[in-house]
């Protein structure tokens, strides 16, 4: 019976592999401009490459942190069409001068993680898990939150690409929301009113996003005021910006290009976080993780959850027992960088009192 059990549970963990992070690695609707020759095939077939590269650069813009990402702009000997799982044509139009295509794009994860490895570039995707996010936007001594004339809400909204690495959620503006908790409540950290919206939305952690845009009229110049703020576990704390956030003055407001460069800000201060160094790279150890095996249906969404974080070359089912399973797993990650790959699943790693190097897996 316990090896059918194992049997059993090895054939779902490989088909529970082939499928994981395949969010990430599917670029949907890339669209490609082109000249009209005259010669549809051809036209088609540089369609599809252009679009193949171009999707090639978003995946390595949202999974590499900005020195790898110009490190694999400097990569030219590759064919990019070996990268890829599969493709669909969305749409084509052709006309006498133009012809255009929109084009989405599947590329096979163990393909492009080879391909990276094979040019020394590391490669560590952590999904995050949901912050919602507070957009505050300030104009001449209004707040604005979710209301109609949030503009800065709808630019931040806009530059947010849903296959990158960090998760964000935007609620809806509407009357609810408006009564939920305001903009001044926020400000001033009114944490009955922030967690009771949290839960409200079955969130955990918030992104705190405040513009201020006010316009100088000795100096004909908008000024802009940016920050953002991190808030977990009824605590606050700043995330850091990039100083291109603070544009020179203009006598327009740069609301859209301010929101591009913070969305930006937010996606590499999420893979800073999970960057492991190279203190770590050569430096793996064992340990052990033990899984409860009674609720079957839960402990496979584990079992499969473990695969996507730590691979199948460096997992092995150690040992099997009527209420539980205890993997033994080689990894180069501590255990706070897997916490944080585990927070997206609502789940964390508790450490083992009576034995070293065992964690048992809880709800987080």
């Amino acid at each position: 019976m316990k090896k059918l059990f194992c049997t059993i549970f090895i054939f779902f963990i490989n088909i529970a592999n082939t499928f994981a992070n395949e969010e990430i690695y599917y670029i949907p609707s890339n669209e490609v401009y082109l000249e009209n020759t005259g010669n549809v095939l051809e036209l088609r077939e540089s369609a599809k490459l252009i679009s193949f590269q171009k999707a090639l650069n978003i995946l390595a813009k949202n999974i590499l942190d900005p020195e790898d990402f110009l490190r694999f702009g400097q990569i030219s000997d590759y064919n990019v069409t070996n990268l890829i799982s599969d493709y669909k044509v969305e749409s084509e139009k052709i006309s006498d001068i133009n012809y255009s295509a929109v084009i989405s794009v599947n590329f096979n994860e163990l393909k492009v993680r080879e391909f990276l490895n094979k040019n020394e570039i590391k490669l560590n995707i952590f999904v995050s898990e949901s912050y919602l996010i507070f957009p505050i936007y300030k104009k001449f001594n209004t707040f604005y939150l979710w209301d109609k004339d949030n503009f800065w809400y709808d630019s931040l909204l806009a530059e947010y690409d849903q296959q990158s690495l960090l998760k964000l959620f935007f609620p809806k503006k509407s009357h609810i929301n408006r009564l939920k908790i305001s903009a001044e409540q926020i400000i001033s950290k009114d944490l009955d009113k922030i967690n009771k919206f949290l839960a409200f939305y079955n969130k955990k952690k918030a992104i705190i996003i405040f513009l201020e845009e006010s316009f100088e009229m000795r100096e004909n110049a908008f000024k802009s005021d940016l920050r953002a703020t991190l808030y977990s576990a009824n605590e606050f704390s700043i995330i850091q910006l990039s100083d291109d956030n603070h544009l020179s003055e203009g006598t327009t407001s740069q609301i859209e290009l301010i929101a591009k460069l913070v969305v930006n800000d937010l996606q590499n201060w999420w893979k800073n976080r999970i960057d492991l160094g190279d203190d770590n790279d050569n430096n793996q150890d064992l340990i052990l993780i033990s899984v409860d095996t009674e609720d079957f249906k839960k402990s496979f969404l584990i079992e499969q959850i473990i695969y996507e974080i730590f691979g199948v070359n460096n997992t092995k089912i150690k040992e099997i027992a009527e209420q539980n399973t205890i993997y033994e797993i080689k990894t180069n990650l501590n255990i706070s960088h897997i916490n944080l790959g585990l927070e997206s699943k609502n789940l964390k790693l508790i450490e083992n009192n009576n034995e070293k190097n065992l964690f048992k897996i809880e709800n987080y």
